[in-house]
């Protein structure tokens, strides 16, 4: 038999089926066939969208809480607060001019309030007259979405203020693009400024270690100990020279719904096993001189826990960096009293998953490092971090120089 006797027995036989198929549905009730219908227009839907992508912008990627990021949503801590004034300081500027990167980072001063840090930001943002009156607009829009405790006012012509539950946190600078830029205050330590960039979840993405390793800035790799390409990744950070960290789990608020991640940190375990839970890590990533905590608002509040911890981890000889992922965290205090190398991070890069956004928290991290002598900011295995800090590292300022986290004075 020929193929094409194949061919045509075979499309009367689906024919024949099809028949029968449409024979059986009569005397159904309307409710099937609308549930049919229904059914039908999703399927269309799907295959539409597939075919006809829509072509406007994608829409900023905010870290959600998962495996992958370092901490769940807290929207009540202070700088979390921040966080979300930040972005809507970004996505006020976008809408007026979506292109352009004006956003620019004039001073940021480290401040305290009730016991808590926190980042004073004084930032500048070029625009035209109509530009300007759009800004406001859209920002007191997204303010009162996301931060409805903030506050914006008018302190002087072309200046604008931000406080949350009136604490000030942003000092705007909004002159006519005409007018030249002030130059960024130095410091009696011009040149002194140091600032150290740590990459958190490393130990799955091997074409990210690549690209990170061939930076030429000793950036340090924080890898997971239960990560899939832990060796392969390990294996480009020794030969580049870089530091390396344990990115260890811990316990986080949200727990179990926030799920940490394999091995973490239990506020319910006892000391046998916190310690031999960091014992574990030290011996997965061999190399390492330090470690920091993923996740772990719960578990870096615990001063049982913690101290274990930490001097679990001081007797196998590292230092400890605080991820600062809760304003409660009892990390300092309990590094002190066991004698332990302690720092604390002061920025994270990438909430915004956007090579903009990146750009303006480096920015904030080489001001601080500017003003204060150093900064310690970290980021996570996103392509839109890597590219940022690429271009940064062109542009940064020649007073601020990235160095290796241990190059820091300790706390």
């Amino acid at each position: 038999m020929c193929a094409n006797e194949t061919d045509d027995k075979r499309a009367g036989s689906n024919r024949s089926a099809f028949l029968a198929a449409l024979e059986s549905l009569r005397g159904m009730p309307v409710g099937v066939w609308i549930a049919l219908a229904l059914i039908l227009g999703v399927l269309i839907g799907v295959f539409a969208g597939r075919q006809f992508p829509s072509r406007s912008p994608a829409p900023l990627k905010i870290q959600q809480a998962n495996a992958t990021t370092y901490e769940e949503y807290r929207a009540g801590e202070l700088e979390n607060r921040i966080k979300l004034v930040d972005s809507a300081l970004f996505r006020s500027q976008r809408s007026v001019k979506p292109e352009a990167d004006r956003l620019q980072v004039q001073a940021v001063e480290g401040r305290e309030s009730t016991g808590r840090e926190y980042l004073y930001q004084t930032i500048r943002m070029p625009l035209t007259s109509a530009e300007k009156t759009e800004f406001v607009r859209h920002l007191t829009k997204e303010l009162g979405i996301l931060v409805p405790s903030a506050k914006l006012s008018q302190s002087a012509p072309n200046q604008l203020d931000i406080s949350i539950d009136g604490l000030a946190t942003h000092h705007l600078l909004l002159p006519g693009e005409a007018e030249k830029p002030a130059k960024p205050e130095r410091p009696q330590t011009a040149g002194k400024g140091r600032l150290a960039l740590i990459i958190d979840d490393m130990g799955e993405d091997v074409g990210f270690a690549q690209g990170l390793a061939a930076l030429n800035v000793p950036v340090a790799f924080s890898i997971w100990p239960d990560s899939g390409n832990r060796e392969a990744v390990l294996k480009i950070a020794k030969a580049h020279g870089r530091e390396i960290l344990i990115h260890l789990p811990m316990q986080p608020k949200g727990y179990p719904k926030v799920d940490p991640g394999k091995h973490a940190l239990l506020v319910t375990m006892t000391a046998d096993e916190i310690q031999s839970t960091v014992r574990r890590a030290v011996e997965r990533v061999p190399g390492a001189i330090g470690l920091n905590n993923h996740m772990g608002s719960q578990f870096t509040e615990n001063p049982f826990g913690m101290h274990v911890a930490l001097q679990t981890i001081k007797d196998k000889g590292l230092f400890f960096l605080d991820s600062r992922t809760t304003a409660e965290s009892v990390g300092e205090r309990e590094a002190k009293r066991v004698g332990l190398r302690f720092y604390k991070r002061d920025v994270f890069l990438d909430n915004e998953q956007n090579v903009s956004a990146v750009l303006l928290q480096l920015r904030k991290a080489e001001a601080l490092a500017r003003s204060s002598g150093r900064a310690i900011a970290i980021g996570h295995p996103h392509h839109e971090t890597l590219q940022a800090i690429r271009q940064w590292l062109k542009e940064k300022d020649d007073s601020v120089s990235v160095v290796a986290l241990t190059a820091l004075p300790v706390r």
